[in-house]
């Protein structure tokens, strides 16, 4: 089964500071911009993670703080693969991807990354939604 993960943040664009300054698009307002922030493919220990510790809902807002926690908890192995001690089949050895430095760093700087952005100077939100 696939399972792709998304963390996407929405930056609201104000109307109270320059009223009519909001861009037009298909003749309605933009209200706000939606962002890419983060993307894996079955990476199910973060998925778990996730759910277990912050809300098992579709979609899960996620607060600075909290995408910093999940960050150390990445970078101090703290997360557990469904499949652990257990023989995987060739075919599931995308899990064994997620466990490599390189993606732990990757997976570590995209979740900080996120959480500053979050911090930074206007309306702005981040959530996880996790779909297989």
């Amino acid at each position: 089964m696939g399972l792709d993960m998304y963390l996407t943040g929405d930056k609201y664009v104000p109307s109270c500071e320059e009223p009519n300054k909001r861009e037009i698009v298909d003749g309605y307002e933009v209200e706000s911009h939606r962002l890419k922030l983060g993307y894996w493919r079955k990476h199910w220990a973060l998925h778990n993670y996730i759910s277990q510790h912050y809300g098992n809902q579709e979609t899960v807002p996620l607060e600075s703080g909290d995408l910093r926690d999940i960050a150390e908890a990445v970078e101090d192995g703290k997360l557990v693969d469904p499949d652990d001690g257990k023989e995987m089949p060739s075919y599931q050895s995308i899990y064994a991807y997620h466990r490599e430095p390189e993606q732990i760093r990757e997976t570590v700087d995209v979740l900080r990354k996120a959480a500053d952005w979050v911090d930074g100077v206007g309306w702005r939100s981040v959530e996880y939604y996790g779909s297989w």
